[in-house]
């Protein structure tokens, strides 16, 4: 197994789910839709090359079978992911020039 592989694997997971909360649920975005469409494509692509690693990585349950199009239908709706949309979110304003 590669452990750099399924790293990455949970590191975009979890971006894509933290921005799909920041977008879907608080109406907000701090990246804009390429760099989430480049990440989606990219999350997509690893999942279909590494399905060991991907199974071992975090969040596989609710990453079956993504495609990348849209973040609309996945689980970022719980406090993990909530306090961390908000923490980017606090991070965002606060570094925003």
């Amino acid at each position: 197994m590669n452990d750099r592989v399924k790293d990455l694997i949970y590191r975009r997971r979890r971006q894509i789910l933290v921005h799909s909360f920041l977008y879907y649920q608080l109406n907000t975005n701090v990246i804009d839709d390429h760099k989430f469409d480049r990440w989606s494509r990219e999350l997509a692509e690893l999942q279909e090359k590494y399905p060991e690693e991907s199974k071992a990585a975090g969040y596989y349950e609710g990453f079956k079978g993504f495609d990348g199009s849209s973040g609309y239908d996945l689980p970022y709706a719980t406090p993990e992911i909530q306090n961390a949309g908000y923490s980017v979110l606090d991070y965002h304003r606060r570094n925003k020039k």
